[in-house]
């Protein structure tokens, strides 16, 4: 008897484990929508990331500084591009959010919210490998880069086959252009944000 109850009483806790999880993952998403898309996005300086891959600065900085020096300014750049790159792929996913929702809401055409994912896909590849590439270069310790060489920052504008300025941009374009369907006047925020 004492066996029965325990079964029972296993199930109904697996069963309200599920329930529970699957009710955490149905709210996990929110719904975005055309007011919030603008507020949550985190604005991403494209020049100053061109300016953190340029490999002419990149040699004037080896050259200029003593190795440790370049060692050290190195590693600050490559903390600033990272930072850059996690601000790229949040962005990603609010624009797929919005695009989402507009296209459930039928407020856009099919073919503009395909463009905008189609560019979201390729910034969260890049964005996804340049940072675990960044994350493992810098975990090793600084001092091991006398033995390994100091991987250079412009090596990281392409990576999976997609430069990252590039596929930023071609994001930034597509929602402006799914954007300007919707609310004209609000572009100069979307962008500035953007």
């Amino acid at each position: 008897m004492l066996s029965l109850v325990l079964t029972w009483l296993i199930v109904a806790w697996g069963a309200l484990a599920c329930i529970y999880l699957l009710y955490r993952a149905w709210t996990r998403f929110p719904r975005r929508d055309l007011d919030d898309v603008v507020h949550f996005l985190y604005p991403v300086d494209l020049s100053l990331a061109e300016s953190l891959l340029d490999p002419a600065e990149d040699f004037s900085l080896r050259w200029s500084l003593s190795p440790r020096a370049y060692r050290e300014a190195q590693r600050r750049r490559m903390r600033l591009y990272l930072e850059l790159v996690r601000r790229m792929a949040h962005n990603s996913v609010v624009l797929v959010e919005f695009g989402n929702a507009a296209c459930a809401g039928e407020k856009l055409e099919a073919a503009v919210v395909s463009e905008l994912q189609q560019a979201a896909i390729k910034v969260r590849l890049y964005s996804t490998f340049a940072r675990l590439n960044l994350r493992i270069r810098l975990l090793l310790p600084s001092g091991a880069f006398g033995v390994i060489p100091l991987p250079d920052l412009p090596r990281m504008r392409k990576v999976a086959d997609l430069d990252g300025p590039k596929t930023y941009d071609e994001l930034r374009t597509a929602a402006a252009a799914a954007f300007m369907q919707l609310q004209p006047g609000d572009l100069e925020g979307l962008t500035r944000n953007l």
